[in-house]
């Protein structure tokens, strides 16, 4: 697991390298925006934080939503 969000976060190589559908995975997912907010942050770009922080909150968002309608749900169906 950890190596898969390593290979998609960009972290060890730039994803533009791959291309294809590798490069459109690891652009929806969070880890690659994470990497770049990081990078941006090392590098003085403040601007270009927040778009790729967006995509972070974003997946925290939508995770925790469905983690609390999942607890939800599931300690619903433990009470007699």
């Amino acid at each position: 697991l950890t190596n898969g969000s390593a290979w998609l976060s960009g972290a060890w190589f730039d994803v533009d390298l791959v291309g294809g559908a590798f490069k459109a995975i690891a652009n929806a997912l969070p880890f690659l925006h994470a990497v770049n907010a990081g990078r941006y942050a090392l590098n003085g770009e403040y601007g270009r934080i927040m778009p790729e922080l967006a995509w972070v909150i974003g997946y925290a968002v939508a995770l925790t939503a469905l983690a609390i309608i999942a607890f939800t749900k599931k300690m619903n169906s433990d009470n007699p």
